[in-house]
């Protein structure tokens, strides 16, 4: 049953069920999954046939990504009761996250014929174009959502992220404002006007943020959001002393709201040694893709989106963005006994061919595929693999100074980020050793200094002949995921050279360790 119908049943609960209900809502909000689990599980041993209940189990094993056991569920709820739109919208945004792209879709068209105006299918769908660069049919399916209520946040919200991956930053800037009138609390949207804002034409904003942190009652996260987008503002305005204080306190606070510690990551790499090193492939049957995969990897902040936009820019390129397959699917595949890169090749393949893609090549700019560089040379023998980086000391502060959507906890703490950065440096020099020539190397200060020479010696490096277009990536109306998005549009420049400069007098010892 979905919430309508659970409150519209409500009343004819005993006041015990309603109870126990009610508590596995709150865990649930609250976003304690391991309790909604339990007591979900508790729950259902004497009302098995509850599909509200089950719907809930489905999405806490979903936060918690476990997809498997989410689908499980959620299918026997959609057997209970096949009307609960509800169910079959969570079931398609599961399929979603397994990459099976093309069931989801199913789904979420099923859920629209029975309901056109479902607002949360329209939604997730329009996530599911925007994940595939359909930006038009993603635009066009949010705005249905829009018409049918023009006050939902979330849905301005994956406005303002699609304009804004487009270059459209004025109607991405008008969609977060309209959260900003409806919601001043919501500061994601602050965060989000701050990196396409150049505050020394616009202060307005920054009083704006300096005002929500001291009249309005804010949650740490909230107030995350407020210490990044100000620490930026400041930084435009040449204020580094204030720039630096705002960033360290949205590091600390983030840091803290994050369980985490790095032994997992060396544990990881420890494990990917090992099997890479006793791993004995077995005969590939699926033959080449027609498709040849250019992958970009680095760390964050490292020039890796710039290098994205000057190969796409090439007609006979294909920019994807961050792909996000390597990350999952191979540390899932990492521990099993019969682990076999042909399973890993053909789930890739398969996930590949849900995209538009016309051009001879295409790129997957997924950063921390440096993980995973041995298992994609068994997989794509005939793959480019471009590492990106930079000067470690402005690499590493270009992070610690952002907030990111998807990367690691490691990002917001001075000793981690250190750590984690010998990681990446240890797996791009184990992999070098292991498959010489296989990795070409780029590095952002050459780009920056030798535009021209050194964008002729990349396109080469990738089997492609000379396209003038690489020289004017700018122009490049590829999809911009990443937090370059304003960056990536312009043209080259140097300013991002030795920035950390600014900031080393006022940062004492931060990252003396490299």
């Amino acid at each position: 049953m979905g919430l309508r119908q659970f409150l519209f049943l409500k009343k004819y609960m005993t006041k015990e069920i309603k109870s126990k209900i009610q508590k596995i809502i709150n865990f649930y909000n609250y976003g304690d999954y391991d309790k909604v689990i339990e007591l979900s599980e508790i729950f259902l041993k004497k009302n098995p046939e509850s599909d509200f209940i089950l719907n809930l189990l489905g999405l806490a094993n979903q936060k918690k990504s476990k997809f498997d056991s989410a689908e499980k569920i959620l299918n026997l709820a959609h057997q209970i009761n096949p009307e609960n739109l509800s169910v079959l919208n969570n079931l398609a945004n599961n399929f979603k996250y397994k990459f099976d792209f093309k069931r989801a879709k199913e789904l979420y068209v099923i859920v629209l014929k029975k309901d056109p105006n479902n607002g949360s299918a329209l939604l997730n769908y329009g996530n599911l174009e925007f994940t595939l660069n359909n930006n038009i049919e993603a635009l066009e399916l949010l705005k249905k959502a829009l018409k049918i209520n023009n006050k939902l946040i979330p849905v301005h919200l994956n406005l303002a992220i699609t304009y804004q991956s487009l270059g459209n930053f004025k109607k991405a800037k008008e969609h977060l404002e309209i959260i900003n009138t409806l919601k001043p609390e919501f500061t994601r949207s602050d965060k989000m006007i701050s990196v396409l804002t150049n505050y020394n034409n616009e202060k307005d904003h920054l009083n704006k943020m300096l005002q929500k942190l001291e009249n309005l009652k804010l949650d740490n996260q909230e107030k995350i959001y407020l210490y990044f987008g100000i620490g930026k503002a400041y930084e435009d305005l040449g204020n580094f002393s204030n720039a630096y204080k705002y960033i360290k306190l949205g590091n600390k606070l983030k840091r803290e709201s994050l369980n985490y510690t790095i032994k997992k990551d060396h544990t990881l790499i420890k494990a990917i040694k090992k099997k890479f090193e006793e791993y004995r492939p077995k005969k590939n049957n699926l033959g080449d893709n027609k498709l040849k995969p250019i992958f970009i990897l680095g760390m964050p902040r490292s020039g890796t989106t710039l290098i994205e936009q000057i190969i796409s820019s090439h007609k006979k390129v294909k920019g994807l963005g961050e792909i996000n397959f390597f990350n999952r699917i191979s540390e899932n595949e990492l521990y099993k006994h019969n682990f076999s890169h042909i399973y890993i090749k053909k789930k890739y393949s398969n996930l590949i061919s849900n995209f538009k893609i016309d051009e001879e090549k295409y790129v997957d700019k997924t950063l921390l595929n440096f993980l995973w560089i041995g298992f994609i040379k068994l997989s794509f023998p005939e793959a480019k693999v471009i590492n990106c980086f930079r000067n470690p000391h402005d690499n590493c502060f270009s992070i610690y100074k952002n907030l990111f959507d998807y990367e690691g906890a490691w990002c917001y703490d001075e000793n981690e980020l250190v750590d984690f950065y010998k990681i990446y440096e240890d797996m791009i020099g184990y992999w070098q050793n292991k498959l010489p020539k296989f990795i070409y190397n780029v590095e952002y200060e050459k780009i920056v200094n030798k535009t021209e020479d050194e964008i002729k010696k990349l396109i080469s490096y990738c089997d492609l002949e000379w396209d003038k277009n690489c020289l004017e990536f700018y122009n490049n109306k590829t999809t911009i995921k990443t937090l370059s998005v304003n960056q990536a549009r312009k043209k080259i420049y140097s300013s991002s050279i030795n920035s950390f400069e600014k900031f080393k007098e006022i940062s004492g010892n931060l990252f003396t360790n490299l």
